[in-house]
């Protein structure tokens, strides 16, 4: 169908020269320029003489008077020289008219100027259009304000506008120069303001710098506290909060951090004024860690100077410790522990003497003269070790219960003989008795207390030495065992004390700023276990050793202690952000900063179980809080995603349903719904599967139109095919076929004329088929090589068509073929290539 996009050209009759039939006229003069103007146009036509005539046309001034010169001039030369002189759409009009079938060169001219002239009245409208276009591009550019593509298009209507501005009017000019004006200042404005921006935000930066370094020396300071003299903290201090100060009117940092450097720049001040009152009371400290206290008021004497000390002097937490600070929180500790101590064993020797004297009283009550006895000893001996104050109203109970036991011993004393006698015999039958040495000591000593028992009721000194003589005699054979237990429990005590010398070494040879704190946990468990296996010992030693043990213990508790403490502050510092972050709006940056701290958590080093396990749980707790509300969020941002995205839906729908049948504003409506979509904040699956639709919407529509176009374009070449089947028919199948529309540029009056004229007889429908065989590269039949190959060389000849392209050429066999009378089988084939041409 492409041969048929153009509308073929009737065949037109040749230009021949006018013949008029009227008489010559008379002998003109030679001379156009002698005859007058207003006579010149009526002299000319009369004129035969091209060369005087052409002189003649030269005079004349205006194309009206041109007009008849051109329609009726007996000279072709003439008429098409006067036709170049017409330019008004009206007389070249007038003047085509008139010429056609006539003058095929002045119709030409005229045809091509009227052409010219609407191409030009095309394009200065379409000019036109352009200018109104970039008018209202600068007004809806004003409108919505900067945008990333303002400058890119304001570029664009001023390189495009000094090309049109020629052909807009004044008012246009002025509105479009006014447009560009304000488009320029917005940009302006617009790179002022980012220019503004950009300086606040390089000035934030450093700002921002300035407190990373700021916190940084703050960070530096305290760890280098301890050794640090308090001028230098006295002298950077006040610098530093002035720079942080100033900082903050250019960039307020993060609230987290404008705390921490808070906190730094509180804890500095603290550890200045910690700092001047050791200066002033350094003597007496040193001399307080001296001294001992010898009785209860002497250590509370210390324990109130070193708690005023404590109280004036408050270092920070979570900073190391200056040495001497250390020494008195070791010596406030140790005191405290003795003054806990010292009231701990009052109270419980009081209340053990108290429950005393009422067991006492109960076994003279009971007579138990032997219990009382034994009661009375324990209670004086109890009574030396209370206080004055504590010992003296039970001091008196004693005396009374005292009485009453002399009294109640003076009446047992006759009865305690005879059992003494009977407990002689029994020590006197251990001598030489065949008996381990630990159950004949166990014996030995079974029979020593009951005699003792006896031996507070009424004292017997004859039964007494001979039964004191008689037990010498029975443990003779347990003192060799004796003596080599005691050596066993010097033994015990050797380990011991070895074991404390190991301990005070590894304390005070290890590096405890590098120490590695779960080793020193584990060595002293294992220390401890150790300790408990060496044992028994003499009392007296084991006292001394668990008193050195403990010591060494409790120092390398003390290091480890320090890292405890360090840590839980860690965590609590941790637990506090974390608590911040809780309440957060930023909740995506809350979550990352929750994982940062989390991390943080696990990196930080040993800390007691139970105090970590209670911060953990205070921990997991705000963290949990953090991911529960991201939950919430991430919740609601979904469902307000899914209600945006069936909006989206239902938005899609309706343009589909309702696009229009025209195709320009079907493609338009889709082109609006694919922008609008882009535009929204959509989940990217969502809206690619949207506009999908819309492209697949679009690409059916086109299909729907291609094939309605092919299925047009199939009726055009049936009609054509009908028509040329039925040319020579009968009126019934000739009016089926006209009946169908053509191909554009086919008219239908080539048919109707050539229906209504004989057929040309002279020309060869034979050579046409050929020839269209030859244009559509189909083949003929044998009969016919011959001469298609003598056509195929005549084409070759005039120049293949005659510098005709295939187009032409197969509508000029077209409208011969209309004119010659062909029989079927010639028609057959004709139809035949020019179907293949036409596919």
């Amino acid at each position: 169908m492409a041969f048929f996009s153009k509308i073929f050209r009737a065949k037109q009759p040749k230009n021949e020269p006018r013949q008029d039939k009227t008489p010559a006229p008379a002998a003109v003069p030679a001379n156009p320029d002698s005859i007058p103007a207003a006579q010149l146009p009526d002299w000319l036509l009369t004129v035969t003489d091209a060369s005087v005539a052409l002189q003649g046309l030269a005079r004349l001034s205006t194309a009206q008077q041109r007009l008849p010169l051109a329609m009726q001039h007996s000279v072709a030369q003439v008429r098409l020289a006067a036709a170049e002189g017409i330019h008004d759409r009206d007389l070249l009009q007038q003047l085509q008219q008139h010429a056609k079938s006539k003058d095929k060169a002045v119709f030409r001219l005229c045809k091509e100027r009227l052409a010219a002239l609407r191409a030009g009245e095309q394009e200065q409208q379409a000019r036109q259009q352009r200018i109104e276009q970039l008018l209202a591009q600068a007004r809806y550019l004003n409108k919505i304000g900067y945008h990333p593509e303002f400058n890119g298009k304001l570029q664009l209507l001023q390189k495009e506008w000094p090309e049109l501005q020629a052909d807009a009017d004044a008012a246009t000019v002025s509105a479009m120069q006014a447009e560009l004006a304000s488009a320029s200042a917005l940009l302006q404005q617009h790179a002022d303001e980012e220019a503004r921006r950009q300086a606040e935000a390089a000035a934030r930066e450093a700002a921002a710098q300035q407190q990373q370094q700021i916190q940084q020396q703050l960070s530096q300071l305290l760890q280098d506290a301890a050794q640090t003299d308090t001028e230098t903290l006295k002298t950077q201090l006040p610098s530093l909060q002035e720079q942080w100060d100033n900082s903050l009117r250019q960039h307020k940092p993060e609230l987290q951090t404008g705390r921490q450097v808070e906190q730094q720049l509180q804890q500095l001040r603290s550890i200045v004024n910690s700092l001047q009152q050791y200066q002033s009371v350094a003597a007496d400290l040193s001399s307080w860690l001296s001294q001992s206290h010898s009785d209860a008021a002497s250590l509370a004497q210390q324990l109130q100077q070193g708690s005023q000390w404590l109280q004036n002097m408050s270092w920070p937490a979570g900073v190391a410790q200056p040495g001497w600070y250390q020494q008195l929180l070791q010596r406030m500790h140790e005191l405290r522990g003795q003054e806990h101590q010292q009231q701990a064993q009052q109270k419980s020797r009081q209340q053990q003497v108290t429950e005393q004297l009422t067991a006492l009283e109960q076994a003279l009550n009971n007579g138990q003269v032997k219990d009382a006895g034994k009661l009375n000893q324990q209670i004086q001996r109890q009574l030396k070790q209370l206080d004055n104050q504590s010992a003296a109203p039970l001091q008196r109970r004693l005396r009374a219960l005292n009485t009453r036991l002399q009294e109640m011993r003076d009446w047992a004393g006759f009865a305690t003989r005879p059992k003494k006698e009977s407990l002689l015999a029994a020590m006197e039958a251990l001598i030489g008795a065949d008996l381990a040495p630990a159950l004949l000591a166990d014996k030995i000593h079974a029979l020593q207390e009951e005699w003792k028992a006896l031996s507070g009721l009424a004292a017997d000194h004859d039964l007494w030495e001979r039964f004191q003589q008689a037990g010498d005699q029975a443990f003779e054979p347990c003192r060799a065992w004796f003596t080599e237990q005691a050596e066993q429990r010097q033994r015990f005590v050797q380990l011991r004390q070895q074991l404390i010398q190991e301990l005070d070494h590894y304390e005070q040879a290890l590096d405890w700023a590098s120490a590695d704190w779960k080793t020193v946990q584990k060595t002293l468990d294992t220390a401890r276990d150790a300790f408990r296996t060496y044992g028994p010992v003499e009392r007296h030693l084991h006292k001394s050793t668990q008193d050195n043990f403990n010591a060494v213990c409790d120092r390398i508790y003390g290091h480890l202690k320090q890292e405890y403490d360090r840590n839980l502050a860690a965590k609590q510092a941790l637990l506090q952000q974390a608590e911040q972050l809780a309440s957060s709006d930023d909740l995506r940056g809350a979550a990352d900063q929750v994982k940062q701290l989390q991390a943080q958590w696990k990196a930080v080093g040993v800390t007691p179980r139970q105090p970590d396990q209670k911060l953990w749980q205070q921990f997991r707790k705000q963290c949990d809080a953090v991911f529960a509300r991201m939950d919430e969020q991430r919740e609601a941002r979904k469902a307000e995603l899914n209600e945006v995205v069936a909006q989206a839906e239902q938005q899609v729908a309706a343009v589909l349903n309702e696009l229009p049948d025209d195709a320009n504003a079907a493609r338009h409506a889709i082109n609006d719904a694919r922008r609008q979509l882009q535009e929204l904040n959509l989940p990217k699956s969502a809206q690619q599967r949207l506009l999908r639709q819309l492209q697949d919407s679009e690409q059916q529509r086109q299909q729907q139109q291609q094939a309605q176009q092919q299925q047009e374009q199939q009726q055009r070449r049936a009609g054509l095919f009908a028509r040329l089947q039925h040319l020579r028919g009968d009126d019934a199948q000739w009016q089926q076929a006209c009946a169908l529309p053509l191909p554009e540029g086919i008219a239908a009056e080539w048919f109707e004329q050539a229906r209504a004229q004989q057929p040309d007889n002279s020309a060869s429908a034979a050579d046409l088929c050929i020839l269209m065989e030859i244009l559509a590269d189909q083949p003929s039949p044998d009969s016919a090589k011959a001469r298609r190959m003598e056509l195929q060389v005549q084409r070759l000849a005039d120049g293949l068509g005659k510098g005709l392209d295939a187009r032409q050429e197969m509508q000029q066999l077209l409208q011969r073929w209309l004119q010659v009378n062909a029989d079927l089988q010639q028609q057959e084939r004709f139809i035949q290539a020019l179907e293949k041409l036409s596919a």
